[in-house]
């Protein structure tokens, strides 16, 4: 146990060992160290030079308001860095196989949602995201952008699929799941089945879980899909011209998505 303590202050520092003992007893306090002060002027630095629009990447011109102030990763959105793979793993499924519905489990504000909607221009965006804040805020940037054809819900549960029935066509659907390891409940085997037309990309968040329950999990999905996987790649911030007069250190900060080790997503394809 002690070591473990040492560990954990050696590696993240006292401000950041601190903060996860704040968000273990549900505190809703934080504490910011040097970085993440930089990276937090970086971001409003971002805000100031975008003027609020998405610099690169697929969705590039997307309107976007990010209004949490410590949300780190807003200036990687911005950019348009964004969990890139995703955003591009996205568009190609939806423009090879004529896909007209998107279905976004953890919505956040609205990134991928608003993003795929103003590329794409689908038949309906069918939104869950359990912060309150955040179900605000995905409709604003929703009208900010002049999108219409969408619908908001607040977290899934267990029956999600009855709730948006009537607003999609399973079979010209696709999913994407960042609900921090709850795609285990939410994807039991009925409605895998229910989804085994639809295509699904699922983050994995295996630092959280056991390992036999993510293989349980994965072998559960293959009797159903053809799958694969996708993890963050590189990122280039040279065809990023609004941000070349920063040094190369604020460029590689501005990109960080905070993650705690490298992400790894499931994409589930339909075995026609």
């Amino acid at each position: 146990m002690v070591s473990k303590l040492i560990y954990s202050i050696k590696r993240y520092g006292l401000i950041n060992f601190f903060n996860r003992l704040l968000h273990k007893f549900n505190l809703n306090l934080k504490l910011l160290d040097p970085i993440q002060k930089k990276r937090l002027f970086l971001s409003k630095e971002i805000e100031k030079i975008s003027k609020g629009t998405v610099l690169s990447g697929e969705y590039k011109g997307t309107k976007f308001i990010n209004s949490s102030d410590y949300f780190l990763a807003k200036s990687s959105q911005l950019l348009g860095t964004y969990e890139l793979e995703v955003q591009t793993e996205l568009i190609n499924i939806i423009s090879k196989n004529n896909l007209r519905y998107f279905i976004n489990l953890g919505a956040g504000e609205g990134f991928h949602s608003v993003g795929i909607m103003n590329k794409k221009k689908l038949e309906k965006c069918i939104s869950f995201e359990m912060d309150l804040k955040n179900l605000k805020n995905i409709e604003r940037n929703f009208i900010l952008n002049k999108i219409q054809n969408f619908e908001i819900f607040s977290k899934a549960d267990i029956d999600f699929l009855d709730k948006i029935i009537n607003y999609t066509d399973f079979n010209k659907s696709i999913f994407l799941f960042d609900i921090e390891g709850e795609e285990f409940k939410l994807l039991n085997e009925n409605n895998l089945k229910i989804l085994s037309k639809s295509f699904l990309i699922i983050e994995i968040h295996h630092f959280y879980f056991d390992e036999q329950e993510l293989k349980k999990f994965i072998t559960k999905l293959k009797e159903i899909f053809n799958i694969r996987y996708i993890t963050t790649s590189d990122r280039n911030y040279s065809n990023i011209n609004e941000i070349s007069k920063f040094n190369d250190d604020e460029k590689w900060l501005m990109m960080s998505e905070s993650r705690p080790e490298t992400m790894k997503w499931i994409v589930c394809e339909p075995k026609f």
